[in-house]
């Protein structure tokens, strides 16, 4: 049996989900991060978890900003995705990818996202190397014209069919 880290993530390799950029604005200022660990809590009231690395930039922001918008990618935004996990791309230069708008709470939304997500952090708990937000959804929106791009296997899939 293993249990170290480096099988803990092989693993989790295996695990596919949607690819997610989490973008917050506010006095931090705008800051934005490729995401796939993402996971409903409740429809009543609407929230999601997000978990961001503690080393992660975008981890004061969102805890200073006091919100997030988790896009959820459509399967033709593979470049947006890759620009936002690049750390050679100077945080605020990822915005310069893709079509951006502030929300009515001050999150960017990218446009033409499979959903998105516009959110309030109500809770943040630290656990390991990780924050976990629970995020309270002010405004949801849905494309009717799209799926959502899956990472699984260190790879990006395009899942066709669906929509």
């Amino acid at each position: 049996m293993t249990n170290d880290s480096q099988s803990f993530r092989a693993a989790m390799a295996q695990l596919g989900s949607a690819v997610c950029i989490l973008s917050t604005g506010g006095p931090a200022g705008r800051y934005g991060i490729t995401a796939s660990a993402v996971t409903a809590v409740s429809d009543d009231p609407p929230s999601l978890i997000v978990c961001v690395n503690r080393n992660s930039g975008a981890n004061a922001a969102i805890k200073t900003n006091g919100r997030l918008c988790v896009n959820v990618l459509s399967c033709d935004q593979e470049t947006v995705s890759a620009a936002f996990s690049n750390p050679s791309v100077v945080p605020a230069r990822r915005f310069d990818t893709g079509e951006w708008q502030d929300s009515p709470i001050g999150n960017p939304v990218l446009a033409e996202t499979a959903a998105y997500f516009d959110c309030e952090v109500d809770k943040a708990v630290e656990y390991g190397t990780h924050t976990v937000f629970f995020c309270k959804a002010l405004d949801i929106s849905v494309s009717q014209a799209t799926t959502c791009l899956i990472y699984q296997g260190r790879a990006y899939h395009k899942i066709e069919g669906f929509g």
